[in-house]
């Protein structure tokens, strides 16, 4: 297994670039879940809301994915350093029970290039445990060093 890689198959890449580039300007699609519920939104507490992801991975860490779920805060934040005591300990809580029933937890820094949503969010990653062989494909030429 490779760990800590994750991939989504082109299509589904692709639909996710498509939807990024179609509703840039419709302001943060985690606001538009909390005013509007969808069929997206699998759960909810006082402050978090538990999403399907429409656009999840497809592998993790070499094998397949059986769920793809996010928690969000419900209060527009970029950091849980922002969200309140009682927020954080939600939060938290819903951190705790994913892990608890066998997913893994992932979240990309405030600062970072590959993350692509403002609104803090965490996902919930369960895998199948069946190790998949994938084919990556590169868009530039790499470059092999050698000794």
């Amino acid at each position: 297994m490779m760990a800590g890689s994750m991939f989504r198959s082109r299509t589904k890449e692709k639909e996710y670039i498509d939807h990024r580039k179609k509703h840039k300007s419709d302001g943060c699609d985690f606001c538009q879940l909390v005013k509007h519920h969808t069929d997206q939104v699998v759960g909810e507490t006082v402050h978090c809301l538990i999403i399907k992801n429409r656009f999840g991975y497809n592998f993790w860490d070499g094998c397949g994915v059986d769920d793809h779920l996010m928690v969000i805060p419900k209060r527009h934040v970029d950091s849980l350093a922002n969200l309140s005591d009682e927020e954080k300990i939600d939060y938290m809580n819903q951190i705790a029970k994913f892990e608890n029933n066998g997913y893994s937890i992932y979240a990309r820094a405030q600062g970072s290039k590959t993350r692509s949503m403002a609104h803090q969010h965490t996902h919930f990653i369960k895998v199948d445990g069946k190790a998949k062989k994938m084919m990556i494909y590169l868009n530039k030429p790499h470059t092999v060093i050698t000794r």
